[in-house]
């Protein structure tokens, strides 16, 4: 076995005695783009570094639980706008800056801000790959005295494309193995446009449902993304579940039926006219799962036979989001309004309206880069999810976002007054409670994590939506 070899990032393996197994020397200064806060990681095609589990953990909590949040907050917000709109108020002013002083229902451009933090992804992968070749460039400069053969055999040619690659050299210079990571074929990026475009769907009938329902209620309907996972994962991709994975199918179906009779009976006793409204919020958001469901179809057949890495994929999903905009906008815009239909809000949406109401309104200016920083964030680091964490702790932290989303709404409520994006404490929210608890039992049973009594307990976990999923923020 070779005694030094190099890799393209200018890692340094050397065996002292010349045979044995290798160990890894210390990467010369500049070698890499870690920092402290990560953690290097040579088998991530896209940026050779991962955050470490406690700061991954933290990431995916409060990013998630942002994302969700600073969406309520934004649909509460007035600002001057183009349209006139019903006032709610309580003084007795009645002017036409009262009367243009509306909400800032938009579902669409919230979801447009989603597909440009999940853009970012990409840019931020292709910046982060061209960093790492140059300084492996400089590397393969400094050592330089290189032979031609030693070079072909080694994979070091620097006339190469650079493809993040690894090249295991055995019996005087036989390649043994090699794990490439190709780019995605043009074929793969224009299929891409499939999921990209149920993306865009669910998550615009999810986050117009939003409209209606609290901000726990929302994250909680979310969890029947397993139902139908299940459904589409038997039907189209030839899974097998178990009797104990139908009974956690059924507890979850429970879990959902108590989560949405505690938001109907809190409307009723609060209100007495929204119920129909927030059922309209709960349907739309159990059909967006259901669009969600065949895009985790769609995206596990690109990431399995096509070799898309999570993280172009998220970024490819972005930018097509943003290129269906450029049609969607204008139409959107031109669609008839109405101020009676509650659902006007899906078929219209006037984007010249979301500028106005944006350059008036520094709060919402402030709330939209938030809410793009924490999608952006939550899209880059959702994707070591499932590397850095066990299933369980995936599972916690799933948990962990939706009561971090319920508490966040219930400091809203009472301790800064805020009642419209903010959540009150009712005798209903038990029955809340106990669908929570029953949604987060039947989905780490469903996974194999908990046993169900009297059920055999699971082996293989069966296929379910994978928190590191992109644009399902």
């Amino acid at each position: 076995v070779d005694t030094e070899r190099f890799d393209d990032d200018g890692r340094v393996y050397v065996d002292p005695e010349g045979a044995g197994p290798m160990v890894e020397a210390q990467p010369e200064s500049g070698a890499t783009c870690c920092c402290g806060l990560f953690e290097r990681d040579d088998e991530d095609p896209d940026f050779g570094c991962v955050v470490g589990p406690f700061l991954l953990s933290v990431l995916i909590v409060v990013c998630g639980t942002a994302s969700t949040v600073t969406a309520k907050i934004q649909y509460e917000v007035r600002s001057h706008s183009l349209n006139r709109c019903a006032r709610h108020d309580d003084d007795d002013r009645d002017d036409d800056e009262t009367w243009h002083k509306c909400k800032f229902t938009k579902p669409w451009f919230l979801t447009l801000v989603m597909k440009l933090a999940m853009s970012l992804c990409w840019v931020i992968a292709k910046v982060t790959k061209a960093v790492r070749e140059g300084l492996a460039t400089q590397h393969r400069a400094k050592r330089g005295g290189r032979t031609e053969l030693g070079e072909a055999l080694l994979g070091d040619d620097p006339s190469a494309d650079g493809d993040v690659h690894r090249v295991v050299v055995v019996n005087g210079g036989t390649p043994a193995a090699k794990q490439q990571f190709e780019p995605p074929s043009t074929r793969a990026i224009v299929l891409i446009a499939y999921p990209a475009m149920t993306d865009l769907l669910q998550t615009v009938l999810a986050q117009a449902g939003l409209l209606w329902v609290t901000s726990s209620q929302y994250q909680m309907m979310r969890g029947s993304v397993i139902v139908f996972t299940c459904f589409f994962s038997i039907r189209y991709m030839g899974k097998r579940m178990t009797a104990t994975h139908w009974v956690a199918i059924a507890i979850t179906c429970i879990a959902i039926v108590v989560v949405g009779l505690a938001g109907i009976f809190g409307e009723d006793d609060a209100s007495g006219g929204s119920v129909s409204n927030y059922v309209l919020g709960v349907s739309l958001i159990v059909l967006g799962q259901v669009v969600g469901a065949v895009q985790f179809v769609l995206e596990e057949h690109l990431m399995v036979n096509l070799g898309v890495t999570p993280t172009l994929l998220v970024g490819w999903e972005g930018i097509w989001g943003v290129a269906y905009f450029v049609v969607l906008a204008p139409l959107l815009t031109l669609t008839p309004s109405s101020d009676h239909a509650a659902a006007a809000d899906l078929w219209h949406e006037s984007f010249a309206d979301t500028w106005v109401q944006l350059k008036n309104s520094p709060a919402l200016q402030i709330l939209t880069a938030v809410s793009a920083v924490a999608l952006l964030v939550y899209n880059l680091v959702g994707n070591m999810v499932t590397k850095q964490l066990s299933a369980v702790m995936r599972s916690i932290l799933e948990s962990c976002r939706t009561l971090g989303v319920w508490l966040t709404g219930l400091v809203l409520w009472y301790g800064f007054d805020d009642h419209d994006a903010g959540e009150e404490w009712t005798v209903w929210s038990y029955l809340e409670l106990l669908g929570f608890v029953l949604l987060v039992y039947g989905t780490v049973a469903y996974k194999g994590l908990a046993p169900i009594p009297f059920m055999p307990r699971i082996v293989d976990a069966a296929p379910v939506a994978s928190s590191s999923s992109g644009g399902s923020s």
